[in-house]
């Protein structure tokens, strides 16, 4: 049986954490869409223009390499400063205009994604401003799957729900150990999931993910 290629992996990753976030937005009452959040408590609408920022990030690295384009200029800042500031300009803005160009960019990071060779999405050293000298799928399940995901959950444990976040980190790495991805990419997803559980002081589950990541990916020991 031959091997799931790496492009329909990404583009069925993408569009279920796509579904993830509609049922998320769905389930938020008028006042919970409209809050205006704080910096150590996002509201919705930030957490929003958090991830789609770094989605048009990446559509722009991506698009400028692919057409041998000179690359836009980097921020100096740490990622941190960088969302601090993207925090403070966008924080006010509706949430009908945040919604939309959420959107708009979600359509123009499949149609990017389904643009792309597999050759392009799995040979090492080809996008290294992205990916550095991993392949580039997992910039795209890593910058743009799981870390969306992440922040679905954040929302919930930021307000003490942690059922819903439990539930959504375990959802997305279910999908990951499901797929035809190789081992140390499963390693990642279940070491991140692990660093989860620690910190939401729940040791035993921390300790047991952390084992059967090691397993898959004995060189998560170098992050120790």
């Amino acid at each position: 049986m031959s091997a799931q290629p790496f492009k329909t992996i990404v583009l069925d990753l993408l569009r279920q954490g796509h579904l993830d976030e509609e049922a998320f937005l769905q389930r938020l009452t008028e006042v919970e869409r409209t809050a205006i959040g704080m910096p150590d408590l996002w509201s919705a609408k930030d957490h929003i223009v958090h991830w789609t920022f770094w989605r048009q990030d990446l559509i722009l690295k991506l698009t400028a390499i692919l057409q041998h384009q000179e690359l836009p200029p980097s921020e100096e800042s740490e990622d941190d400063q960088i969302n601090e500031r993207v925090f403070e300009e966008c924080k006010l803005h509706l949430w009908s205009a945040i919604h939309a160009q959420s959107e708009r960019v979600y359509a123009e990071l499949i149609t990017l994604a389904e643009q792309l060779s597999e050759e392009d999405l799995t040979i090492s050293n080809r996008f290294t401003a992205i990916s550095k000298q991993r392949p580039l799928y997992t910039a795209f399940l890593g910058s743009c799957y799981e870390h969306d995901q992440e922040h679905l959950a954040q929302y919930y444990s930021d307000r003490n729900i942690l059922p819903q976040a439990i539930e959504i980190r375990g959802r997305c790495v279910n999908r990951i150990m499901q797929a035809d991805v190789p081992a140390w990419v499963k390693g990642s997803f279940l070491y991140n999931l692990a660093s989860f559980y620690t910190e939401q002081n729940q040791q035993e589950q921390a300790t047991a993910l952390l084992q059967e990541a090691l397993l898959l990916d004995p060189r998560l020991k170098e992050r120790f």
